[in-house]
């Protein structure tokens, strides 16, 4: 990567942040579209996001993206929330606005729930209308998806979160934005359940526990995991072995950060470059 006086910089603030594969992902459409970019991960601690993104504003970074734990609390911090985002009550993309007087301003975007989306079709080809979920988590991820897939017309979703209050809070504002879609806080007890997204960041470290019991994996046809790396995790494990079908986050990294991209440049994502970037940064081939 060839960087100079001229070099932009993009990256990705999170923490813990060790474990992504966006700098590949990223670094490969931009060398392929010869963009003089450059794309970097931030590790940040919560209690410095605000100072951060300043310093992204002064410093005229193209933008940033924000993963576990900064999602939820970026909006309050920019000037302006485009309006999926503002919908979902997440933000996971911000792009640096110049002001041609001034200083730039800093808009939030939301590409998780689109890269859920296409991540489903992709690895499953399933449509979310009229389909039992569960969701794992109530954190920025969870929420996202919850939201997203209340947009996408689900009959019925379970929200399971370790905090039982932020799954009640969750429920409710399902409830109150789309009043078609039951709502239980809680695993179900019985029935098949069509998909069930691991949005918690359980099964990032091998000494982590499975996010439900390993009783429960044979009700759902589909697993999601929108961990990537490990590439299985004991949850993807544990349902491969029950005969569901498994797939993990890359698919969803892959089309966020596409859109990100897309955001971020005007131009169209190289996908093709940036999926074979990531799968040798996540599975070595």
């Amino acid at each position: 990567m060839h960087m100079d006086g001229e070099t932009r910089v993009c990256g990705v603030f999170g923490d813990p942040i060790r474990h992504t594969a966006s700098p590949q992902m990223h670094n490969a459409a931009y060398e392929h579209l010869g963009l003089n970019w450059c794309y970097l991960p931030f590790r940040v601690n919560p209690a410095n996001l605000d100072a951060s993104l300043r310093g992204v504003r002064e410093m005229n970074f193209v933008g940033v993206n924000l993963t576990v734990p900064h999602k939820i609390f970026a909006v309050a911090l920019m000037d302006e929330v485009e309006p999926t985002a503002r919908r979902l009550g997440v933000v996971n993309t911000v792009v640096v606005k110049a002001r041609r007087r001034g200083t730039a301003k800093l808009v939030g975007h939301n590409t998780d729930g689109y890269g859920l989306v296409m991540a489903l079709t992709e690895d499953f080809r399933l449509t979310l209308k009229g389909k039992r979920v569960m969701v794992l988590g109530a954190g920025g991820a969870g929420r996202a998806a919850t939201i997203q897939c209340a947009m996408e017309g689900v009959a019925e979703l379970f929200l399971v979160n370790r905090t039982i209050s932020k799954a009640e809070e969750l429920a409710r504002d399902v409830q109150n934005d789309y009043p078609k879609v039951r709502v239980t806080v809680g695993a179900p007890r019985s029935g098949r359940v069509d998909l069930l997204i691991n949005a918690t960041s359980l099964g990032l470290h091998a000494d982590d526990p499975k996010p439900i019991c390993c009783d429960q994996i044979g009700m759902f046809a589909h697993v999601f995991d929108m961990i990537y790396r490990p590439a299985e995790t004991k949850l993807l494990r544990e349902a491969r072995r029950a005969g569901c079908k498994t797939a993990n986050g890359l698919s969803m990294l892959l089309h966020q950060g596409a859109k990100a991209f897309e955001i971020w440049s005007g131009k169209k994502a190289p996908v093709e470059v940036m999926r074979k970037a990531l799968h040798k940064a996540v599975y070595g081939k």
